[in-house]
């Protein structure tokens, strides 16, 4: 660390620092002709004794017998300084990075559907490609796309490396995973997934949470035996109705999202 970090601008005064951080003790004699030698400034005798003074009234020099050092204590209180004001960064850093996260509440799950692809269409005009991971407890019935949100998907798949991840396997999971496959997603049934409803978009995460009735129907919707008995009544149900709403979280983090993608 360079002494002006903590000294300001005086230059005779950092030399001096510098000079005795390196080699001590040293007389007032030798630390001006190394200021002169090795910080190549010119200075007079009298300027570097009346800095040395000025150190030694701030207790940041000590004098001995053979000469001039730092002192320990203040090494130390800046030692304790250095470690509070890294605390306090660490903290407005902290701080910082709550306030990016964001709350959005929609009225029905679909609308945060039409939210996620609006969403997508954005970052990837913006950053050019897209890698998307879905998290999900079963794989997404995707037939309830509009004709409008599929004309927002098709120009922007070929920008998309899209990987679905599922904890279930049911019929209608599997079903609905070879619907998605055919449009060029990797589907996974099956998978550990860390939550019912994350989604990753480059580096937004965005975490859905939805009310248990809504869940309930999800899952009486995919306990067909068959895929053909598969409920697309009870889905759209959960799906459209307001009385479920759905609630998202979503913030930016590079390193976060590079772990949760795969």
């Amino acid at each position: 660390m360079r002494a002006s970090n903590i000294l300001g601008t005086d230059s005779t005064k950092n030399s001096i620092i510098e000079l005795l951080s390196q080699e001590w003790p040293l007389t007032a004699k030798k630390l001006y002709n190394k200021i002169i030698k090795e910080c190549h400034t010119q200075i007079t005798y009298q300027a570097t004794h009346k800095a040395l003074k000025e150190l030694l009234e701030k207790n940041i020099l000590k004098k001995m017998k053979e000469g001039y050092l730092i002192n320990k204590e203040w090494v130390k209180q800046l030692g304790e300084f250095s470690q509070k004001i890294e605390n306090e960064l660490e903290n407005v850093h902290q701080k910082k990075e709550m306030k990016t996260m964001q709350k959005i509440v929609f009225e029905n799950h679909y609308n945060y559907i039409k939210f996620t692809i609006d969403l997508m269409e954005e970052i990837a005009k913006k950053e050019g490609k897209l890698r998307v991971t879905f998290h999900y407890r079963h794989i997404p019935y995707p037939n309830v796309l509009s004709k409008e949100d599929i004309l927002k998907l098709k120009p922007i798949m070929p920008k998309i490396k899209w990987t679905i991840l599922s904890k279930c396997s049911t019929p209608s999971d599997l079903w609905h995973a070879k619907l998605w496959e055919k449009i060029g997603v990797h589907v996974k049934t099956g998978a550990d997934i860390l939550a019912d409803r994350l989604i990753i978009i480059n580096n937004y995460i965005i975490n859905a949470y939805v009310s248990k009735e809504a869940i309930v129907k999800w899952d009486n919707s995919y306990s067909a035996n068959k895929a053909s008995d598969f409920n697309m009544t009870e889905t759209m149900e959960a799906i459209s109705n307001k009385k479920y709403r759905t609630i998202v979280t979503i913030f930016e983090d590079k390193e976060i999202a590079q772990l949760l993608h795969q």
